[in-house]
């Protein structure tokens, strides 16, 4: 099998996954949609937002006598105390945000080669000398499948159920399932011309 026929089925897993993920989500969201809960969330966030809008347009209104700031009308108080809590959130998120780069960026990397000498740039996992790409690339170049004595056609099936759970897994790199793969369809050829199979024939 071709690199890019491997990428293409290891794609169509994890798009497979995805969709399912965002199928369930969307499910949820419209089961909360229409819920009473959801119905009064919706119609108060949307509430929210327009008297944000109108404030940003009208905002001296807010300064006449009869005016929320001067008066300290309990549902402003709460429209002000939830926009500052919005925007201490959207601060911290940011800060926590800049901090996780600089960290990122201080982390040793990857000492991981391209054919083209240029390095990996990623940050390497913590004991380790490569990061979690590479990592995962060099302990599955490790593994050894065995696929079986391939003796007959129950067997070869089995051999080849176990070559796609490596696939799925992620477990070897194309040459290896190249290599496999050949060997089970060598196995496969020779099964029905061996002396065994010709005497359970006759």
């Amino acid at each position: 099998m071709s690199d890019s026929g491997m990428n293409y089925a290891g794609t169509n897993v994890n798009q497979a996954g995805t969709a399912i993920d965002d199928a369930r989500k969307k499910k949820f969201r419209q089961e909360w949609e229409q819920s009473g809960g959801g119905q009064l969330c919706l119609a108060f966030y949307e509430a929210f937002k327009k008297y944000k809008y109108y404030l940003e347009i009208h905002g001296g209104e807010t300064l006449l006598p009869s005016g929320p700031i001067n008066n300290k009308y309990d549902e402003h108080t709460v429209f002000q105390e939830c926009l500052s809590t919005l925007e201490s959130y959207k601060r911290e998120r940011e800060e926590t945000l800049r901090k996780n780069l600089e960290k990122a960026q201080r982390a040793a990397r990857c000492q991981h080669q391209f054919l083209n000498g240029e390095p990996c740039r990623a940050p390497r996992v913590r004991g380790k000398k490569l990061c979690r790409m590479h990592e995962g690339m060099e302990e599955a170049k490790a593994v050894k499948l065995d696929l079986g004595p391939m003796e007959d056609a129950d067997s070869i099936q089995a051999g080849i159920r176990k070559l796609q759970t490596a696939i799925i897994d992620g477990k070897l790199d194309s040459k290896q399932i190249g290599h496999l793969a050949y060997t089970i369809q060598l196995a496969a050829w020779n099964v029905t011309r061996t002396t065994t199979a010709q005497a359970e024939g006759e």
